[in-house]
């Protein structure tokens, strides 16, 4: 009884394995990892754009106060 337990544990836990490594493999063929550094920009210049908006609303007196 404690021998299957342990069986099915160990089975589950190599596809938990197997379908991780099969994910990260995937990723890497399909370019995910290329160009990490094109996300970080691309985040960062949505957040100057929303603050320069925000400004731009306050200086006009478009934001609402709340």
């Amino acid at each position: 009884m404690n021998i299957d337990l342990t069986l099915v544990q160990f089975v589950i836990a190599l596809l938990i394995g197997l379908g991780s490594l099969g994910i990260f493999v995937w990723a890497i063929l399909s370019g995910m990892f290329r160009d990490v550094e094109q996300v970080k920009m691309r985040a960062y210049r949505a957040e100057v754009s929303r603050d320069d908006d925000e400004k731009d609303d306050d200086e006009y007196g478009l934001r609402k106060k709340d």
